[in-house]
């Protein structure tokens, strides 16, 4: 990572898309948080600007044994440990995970509140919107103007069509 930071220079950004999940296994977490930080941390003094933290719901605590049920997720973690800006990601405007449209379900529009409570907590920087945008490409402009009952969902034979 110093390497690139070093070619890439001090203004390019560099955000790094990073997991504690596996996809084999969804209870598996990779690092408990004091683990966490000695694992992201050398990230971001080697020139990391911006975690990228995955999960599949961003509503979801990343370690509910430790602050209960509403508690940080994983970017939110990955922020409070390293002071770095983070972005979260996960079933964003919709009701269903994206395991669900790889089988072949959908997922239908479901409310942002929760978004932005999290965000009012400074819990992590930005959001990442995946299939809600897929299914309608106007949920931003809608989300914008308060157009929630317009929002449409995900219908995962929408993926077939992704060349």
């Amino acid at each position: 990572m110093a390497a690139t930071r070093k070619a890439v220079g001090p203004d390019f950004p560099i955000i790094m898309r990073v997991s504690q999940w596996k996809q084999q296994d969804l209870t598996v977490r990779l690092a408990p948080p004091q683990d966490m930080t000695d694992w992201l941390l050398p990230l971001v003094e080697a020139g990391v600007d911006v975690l990228h933290c995955s999960q599949r719901r961003f509503w979801e605590p990343e370690f509910p044994e430790l602050d209960g049920v509403n508690g940080l997720n994983c970017a939110g973690w990955a922020k409070k440990l390293t002071g770095a800006t983070t972005i979260s990601v996960g079933s964003v405007g919709l009701d269903g995970d994206v395991l669900n449209a790889f089988a072949g379900k959908g997922s239908k529009a479901a409310s942002v509140q929760r978004l932005v409570e999290r965000m009012e907590r400074n819990e992590f920087d930005l959001i990442a919107v995946g299939r809600a945008l897929l299914g309608d490409p106007d949920w931003i402009s809608k989300i914008q103007s308060g157009d929630y009952t317009n929002l449409k969902g995900f219908d995962a034979a929408a993926l077939s069509a992704l060349v």
